[in-house]
Formats: structure tokens, sequence, C-alpha cells
């Protein structure tokens, strides 16, 4: 079986569609995190730049923008979200970016070919992270920095928590990955992180806080709608019927209105910001 088929099933299907529909919106959600994420990669002008799980490419494109007489690689699974992303460089008319359709745990990438290896909610999804960290080590040369974001524990990011709340008040909590399995959450433990990052052939492994409050949305109705076309969220009530599911969404509405001010929906979003060097 091919590594990480059922990653690159979902990413090519209804999720890869949702991030393109939804992008300007997730891309505001996550600019604290985008911020953080290449500050603490501290792109020099004439390096070269692996992204992985690029995903529509905005965080590739502003590597690029910083390895200005360098250049920006950028991986994803996804073919869909790729092509969001070519057009999105040659809109900003960028001549140092390109992106490739590879998996990071599996793609023979260039022996020790990038400065950077950074990644944004991207390194979590790999059935393997071991081969995969070890594969990204042998991509950077010695001395090259590896820096992503991941997700902490589940109860810490209102995003994914407060529709699995309102779902199970009706239809019972949702099946979690087992340990070892991929999912947003894989790396939510900081020591398995440093374990893992070590024993890949990483040193100096840092990995820091990164709690922040991220706009959601304009306002309740808003942030329901989106939940509404979510994957993640409609799988929860795939089999309930249209009352259940009506109260479910009542429920969700409930536990947003605190969440709302003048700013629109906030959302708290616990993330690690890990560094590494190889």
């Amino acid at each position: 079986m091919t590594a990480n088929a059922a990653q690159v099933e979902t990413w090519n299907g209804d999720n890869g569609r949702h991030f393109i529909a939804e992008g300007a919106r997730l891309e505001r959600m996550l600019e604290p995190h985008t911020d953080r994420l290449l500050a603490a990669a501290a792109i020099r002008p004439s390096e070269r730049v692996l992204d992985i799980g690029c995903g529509c490419g905005d965080t590739t494109v502003r590597a690029a923008r910083a390895a200005d007489g360098g250049h920006a690689l950028g991986v994803d699974v996804s073919a869909v979200m790729l092509a969001e992303a070519r057009r999105l460089a040659e809109r900003e008319l960028l001549g140092n970016v390109d992106f490739e359709q590879a998996d990071a745990q599996t793609q023979p990438f260039p022996a020790a070919g990038f400065d950077v290896a950074l990644s944004r909610f991207g390194v979590m999804f790999f059935d393997d992270p071991r081969a995969a960290f070890t594969n990204i080590a042998a991509a950077l040369r010695p001395g090259g920095r590896l820096v992503f974001v991941c997700w902490q524990e589940p109860r810490k990011v209102d995003y994914f928590m407060l529709p699995v709340k309102a779902a199970a008040t009706h239809v019972g909590p949702p099946r979690r990955p087992g340990p070892g399995e991929p999912g947003p959450f894989s790396l939510a433990d900081p020591e398995h992180v440093k374990t893992l990052l070590s024993e890949a052939g990483f040193g100096a492994v840092d990995v820091a806080d990164l709690t922040v409050r991220s706009w959601f949305g304009q306002d309740v109705e808003d942030v329901v709608g989106y939940y509404r076309g979510m994957p993640m969220a409609r799988s929860l009530v795939a089999d309930a019927d249209e009352r259940t599911t009506e109260l479910v969404f009542q429920t969700l509405r409930d536990a947003l209105r605190p969440r709302q001010s003048e700013a629109g929906v906030q959302l708290a979003a616990a993330a690690w910001l890990v560094t590494a060097v190889r």
C-alpha cells in the first residue's frame, strides 16, 4: 500500500476543496501562527526553503519573498491545492518559487539541498513520522533549520473542540485516533516530538507554546455557516437526522456567542512552535 494513501485521498477530495473555498478565512485565522513560524525560520535572502504540506501556497510565497535571492519549494500531496498555490505565485509574479506534488515522507529530495524546512500544520499526518522526519533531515544541509507549528491537545483548540462538544451532546463523541495514528493532534505531546526529532537526526530541539486567540468569523451565524461546510464538522452529524443535526448546530451557536465581540468571533488556538537544527 502506498504511504499515506488515506491522506492523499482526503486532501485531494473534500478537505482540499474546503481549504480552497475557505482560503481567505483560514489565512486570517492562522495569521498569528504564520507570523511566528516565519519569524522563527528567519529566512535569509540567499537561502533555499522547503515548505512541507504547503497547501494553497501562502506560506511558500511568503518564504520566497524572504528568500528573494534564493528559492522556495512547496510540496504537498494535494493536486487541487497545489493548483491554487501555482495560481497565487503567478499573481505575485514570483520567479523563485516552485510547487511539486510530493509526499515528504518518501520523496527523494536532493541530499543537503535546503537551508530551511518549514511547515504550518502540515507534518501531523504521516503514517510513519520517524521516516518522514529522517527524510526531511537528509534534505537539509548540516546546520540547516527545521521550523514547524502543530496543534496542542484538542481541549486547547476551540476550532476543533466546539463542534465536537456540540455533537457529543446529541449524537455521542466521535472516534479519536489511537496512539501513533496520523491526525491533527498526533504531535500534541511535546516529549514525543522531542524524541521523534532527536531520533531522526535533529539537535537543539525546542518546543515552545504558541497559544493565541484567532479571528474566526464576522459573527456567530458566519461561523456556523462555515462549520456546516467543514468536512470534519459534517462528519460529526453524518448519521444524524435533520432534527438532531439542527440541535447540534443550535448548541454550537450557544457555545460561540460568548466568544463574539465587536472584532468578530475569536477562538482559542493552542499550538506548539517547534524548532530544531540538522
